[in-house]
């Protein structure tokens, strides 16, 4: 009830601090104020997986994003991104060999295709201070600070965060990014997770209520971020994300209450032509045996995969990079060639009578070529060795081919 009241205090504030100061200002044309950006990309995939013989390859593209930015004064602005996915929109029919059963399982998205993933208002308070309200980015993990095609040099995102959390994380609430020194902190109020949706293949991924039109704010989540910068291009920083899961679920079906917590360490260096990254996960949810046995009982009309849910997942990944065209002078071009590993368990620790399934122990080894020939666009390429943990049968490969650009 307290997060309730001091969202609803600190979003009528800033609206009235940001009305306050636009009146006073000078009025400037329309095109000084308005900026367009976007980024997109499109992919190609070749499966050879032990475990699935049969999964076709594909081709898809798979979002392009429009970044609209109105300055409100010189201290105001509406930022919003508005992401189209997939290429169309409607309802679309997925075969699941693995949660549901070898079934077809219809997805409906929610009002299609195109999502406003985000629509912020933010106030630059103070050099220092900047304030901001609307559906925000949750300040977690390595995707939240470098979550568009050019900045990460996989193909796809990593699958490690990719499958633990929800990969482009935003909510409603309200927050604010302090910049001092080298130090870089973000606190955030947001709208909490819905653990209907939680699973053994990906754990939270799909608990962001995307599924419905209405978001439930029975319980708010509390994200924190910081970080420092050792060198310029030198980041190392924690982020940390807590808010009970329950109350959001459809119906009051249980009391037991779904504390998520999450921990992760992050790493960004880059050196003129070499890049590092990396990245450690952890995170728990309370009374997951619970919830697991609620979740069995729940409707097929909610698009909820209905298996058990880990009680601890664990991930961590290490990857690096070496522009090979370097040498050349004043070259724009740009050929990357990378090679990373990462580990991830959505069923690390399990509680109660929930089978700690090996299947979704998962290791890779991911390699590939990156080629820019300008700043705004990027042909990257790449192959995953990934096996699992059973003994026989756990080979899962695929090759990437992707096409990125941002303008």
């Amino acid at each position: 009830m307290q997060l309730h009241v001091i969202t609803s205090l600190s979003i009528a504030f800033w609206g009235l601090q940001l009305a306050a100061q636009t009146a006073e200002e000078p009025k400037k044309p329309f095109a000084d104020k308005f900026e367009l950006h976007g980024y997109g990309e499109m992919t190609f995939n070749v499966f050879d997986w032990e475990t699935y013989p049969d999964k076709r390859n594909n081709i898809d593209l798979n979002r392009i994003v429009f970044e609209p930015e109105y300055a409100f004064s010189e201290k105001g602005k509406l930022e919003m991104e508005i992401e189209f996915e997939h290429g169309g929109t409607g309802a679309t029919m997925e075969f699941d060999k693995f949660e549901e059963f070898g079934e077809f399982e219809m997805e409906i998205e929610k009002g299609g295709e195109v999502i406003i993933e985000e629509l912020e208002i933010a106030w630059q308070a103070k050099p220092w201070l900047e304030l901001k309200a609307g559906r925000i980015a949750v300040p977690v993990g390595h995707i939240a600070a470098y979550g568009e095609p050019l900045d990460y040099m996989t193909s796809t995102y990593n699958n490690m965060e990719a499958n633990l959390i929800p990969a482009a994380w935003y909510e409603n609430g309200i927050g604010a990014e302090v910049e001092w020194k080298k130090l870089a902190f973000e606190l955030a109020i947001i709208s909490g997770l819905d653990n209907s949706a939680f699973s053994s293949a990906n754990w939270i991924q799909r608990g962001n209520q995307s599924r419905f039109e209405y978001v439930n704010a029975e319980a708010f989540a509390l994200a924190a971020r910081l970080d420092y910068a050792i060198k310029d291009d030198v980041v190392f920083g924690l982020s940390s994300y807590t808010g009970n899961s329950t109350p959001n679920r459809p119906k009051p079906d249980i009391t037991a209450d779904g504390v998520v917590q999450i921990v992760d360490a992050h790493l960004h260096a880059q050196f003129s032509a070499f890049t590092f990254n990396a990245m450690f996960l952890s995170g728990t949810l309370q009374n997951a045996a619970t919830i697991s046995e609620a979740n069995r009982n729940l409707s097929n009309n909610l698009n909820v995969k209905r298996t058990p849910i880990a009680s601890a997942v664990l991930g961590y990944f290490a990857e690096a990079g070496y522009n090979v065209l370097s040498c050349l002078e004043k070259d724009i071009h740009r050929l990357d060639v990378f090679a990373g590993y990462y580990y991830y368990d959505s069923m690390y620790k399990t509680s109660g009578e929930i089978f700690d399934n090996p299947r979704w122990e998962r290791s890779e080894i991911r390699t590939g070529l990156n080629y820019c020939w300008n700043k705004n666009i990027a042909i990257k390429s790449d192959y995953t060795f990934r096996t699992i943990g059973i003994p026989d049968l756990n080979k899962e490969n695929t090759f990437t081919l992707a096409l990125a650009y941002h303008f």
